[in-house]
């Protein structure tokens, strides 16, 4: 995993694009610490400077440094992400004839592109941003992975094209205001991200998931087309299905997760796992140390505190073999502080939960460790429906079809499910809002938003499922994850996001994914026998215990102190009316976590406008 950088232009000096190009780089280097480059590849149609930082994973050697080129000097690439199946494809390609200079998987995608073309993408199973040269076409394309876990953002201004892996920098070059619509929809729905171009700033454009672009560097332009569409692949994957009973689809989902965990433990590195406790990442921790001879974990919590992951994940630890590791660092005012500055930083956008620091501190303790390859378990509540709303939308789905010989044992199964979580339910009804489909109002001054985060009752529960997947929630939840796990240079693995998995999923019937009131049903019928039963059948999602301590141990001061500083800059969205002092006070942001948001959306935003501390 790496970061990517790039510039061109037609009339452009070459010095300006490589200025710009360094800055970038420089501004990534968290992303790559092992190798920087920029090089000017001139070109017959205008000027081209590509940029890479490089975290070594697979192919330690010189030889896998980046600008890669093939070995007639006619491609090139700067590539960030992993190919987990890089060596079958890499047989496959030297059955054809073809050759390779060196032992990684980014000369892999060259190769493949020389074979199959852009249809070489969706053989790759990975993760992966990159920009590939062709010499001889005049074309640069850039690409992005089937569901965005890598990014990639660009922009064309003044006849310059300029591309990254990550914000700040192309936002300064370019002079860009932050984003007032990707932050309300952020407060109000806590959904950034999405499959569209939308970024933190105005005019900065994310390539979308699945996507690529063919840009002509005679007229460069850059159109993003689909070369991934999910649903018809699910459509697809519930023919290929058929009637298959409940034993063979299970026994399908446990042969596609066992490849999805061992293709993602290659590496050259050593690599750790990422554990909260919960079914999804202890599965993945059981399956990796069924397949890996160390597997080493790294949890926020503590043994001996009974509301953190700590005690389940002992368990786990006891019944798979793993070394574990609890992340519970004594935190001053001071420390809460630095995290808060680290990860506002690392994340380059607003986040409007303070377990955002929990997961920060997970990644700095395994870095601290010397791992550069952390596996988790992100996307199988996507994946399989294992959020609560899913019961609800199934119970609509079966009343609006008239389907009460289902809803009797459904409704009975969801009732033990609100049983076991009866502790949540203000919570939960705090945020029944976010799908009423109205039009939610705050007291800053931001764009008004309004997203149908609800389900539709006519369709299909799979299409409202993937909606989570490319829009809702998958998106946003990755970016959490780059930003930390590449502010501390390490690759997260992420097993539940393998197309070949998360497509079963979805296309698994709902009585796979909801029954007895549990979600995942499936993923526990798999993890049967090899992680403890108080975590296979547990109703309850605990997830990061950060508690709002943290806010009264200093946190919450410094985030009031930060926004009264910054408060003259900030006045057009605080409005004339409200008291700053009052209403981020920190007894305030305890107790209502859109306080805690908007808090820390206004000290990103401060820093943007040029309102801020010295921080900024």
């Amino acid at each position: 995993m790496c970061g990517i950088a790039g510039a061109y232009a037609q009339n452009e000096p070459s010095e300006r694009l490589e200025r710009l190009v360094h800055s970038i780089v420089q501004s990534q280097l968290p992303r790559g610490p092992d190798h920087q480059a920029v090089v000017a590849l001139p070109q017959a149609s205008g000027r081209l400077v590509l940029g890479h930082n490089r975290l070594s994973i697979i192919d330690l050697s010189e030889h896998s440094n980046q600008p890669l080129w093939d070995h007639s000097r006619r491609y090139a690439i700067v590539f960030n992400g992993e190919i987990y199946n890089y060596l079958e494809l890499r047989a496959e390609l030297q059955a054809q004839g073809h050759r390779f200079l060196t032992q990684g998987d980014t000369e892999v995608i060259l190769e493949a592109y020389k074979a199959w073309g852009p249809a070489a993408w969706e053989r790759f199973i990975g993760m992966f941003a990159f920009a590939l040269l062709d010499t001889q076409a005049q074309q640069l394309w850039l690409v992005r992975d089937r569901f965005g876990v890598k990014p990639l953002f660009y922009r064309i201004q003044g006849g310059v094209l300029a591309f990254a892996s990550s914000t700040l920098a192309l936002a300064r070059h370019f002079g860009l205001a932050p984003n007032l619509e990707y932050v309300s929809r952020g407060l109000f729905y806590y959904v950034y991200e999405d499959d569209t171009d939308l970024s933190p700033y105005q005019g900065l454009h994310a390539l979308p998931a699945g996507h690529h672009a063919c840009v002509d560097l005679r007229q460069p332009r850059v159109e993003p087309r689909r070369y991934y569409d999910l649903a018809r692949r699910v459509e697809e994957k519930i023919e290929a299905l058929g009637n298959q009973g409940e034993q063979a689809l299970l026994e399908e989902l446990e042969t596609t997760l066992h490849s999805a965990v061992r293709l993602r433990l290659r590496s050259d590195v050593p690599l750790a796992i990422s554990l909260s406790g919960g079914l999804d990442s202890s599965l993945v921790a059981a399956l990796a140390a069924r397949q890996h001879e160390r597997v080493v974990g790294f949890c926020y919590g503590h043994p001996k505190a009974p509301r953190s992951e700590g005690p389940l994940a002992q368990d786990l630890a006891q019944k798979s073999g793993i070394e574990l590791r609890f992340v519970w660092p004594e935190l001053s005012p001071e420390r809460l502080v630095k995290a808060f500055e680290q990860t506002l930083a690392a994340q380059d956008a607003p986040f409007p939960t303070l377990s955002i620091l929990a997961q920060n501190f997970v990644y700095e303790a395994a870095r601290a460790e010397g791992y550069k390859v952390l596996l988790g378990g992100q996307g199988g509540d996507e994946g399989f429906m294992g959020y609560r709303k899913f019961f609800l939308f199934q119970l609509r789905y079966l009343l609006e079809h008239k389907r009460y010989k289902e809803l009797a044992g459904f409704a009975l199964g969801f009732a033990q499910l609100l049983s076991a979580e009866l502790y949540k339910l203000g919570l939960f009804w705090q945020n029944r809002q976010r799908y009423s489909g109205a039009r939610l109002e705050g007291s800053l001054r931001l764009p008004s938003v309004q997203l149908q985060l609800g389900a539709d009752a006519q369709q299909a529960p799979w299409q409202r499922q993937m909606l989570d997947v490319t829009r809702y929630s998958l998106p946003t939840l990755l970016r959490y994850e780059d930003r930390n796990s590449m502010g501390h240079s390490i690759e997260s693995r992420l097993p539940f996001l393998d197309y070949r998995v998360l497509e079963l999923g979805l296309a698994l019937p709902v009585h796979l994914k909801l029954r007895h009131g549990y979600g995942k049903w499936a993923l526990r019928q798999v993890a049967r026998d090899k992680i403890p039963e108080s975590i296979r059948t547990a109703r309850y999602k605990r997830g990061f215990d950060v508690t709002q301590g943290w806010l009264s141990a200093g946190l919450g001061a410094y985030l009031q102190e930060q926004i009264q500083a910054a408060a003259p800059g900030l006045r057009e969205i605080l409005g004339p009316h409200l008291n700053p002092a009052q209403t981020y006070a920190p007894a305030q942001l305890q107790q209502q976590p859109r306080r805690l948001a908007e808090a820390i959306s206004l000290v990103w935003l401060a820093r943007k406008l040029g309102a801020g501390s010295p921080h900024s």
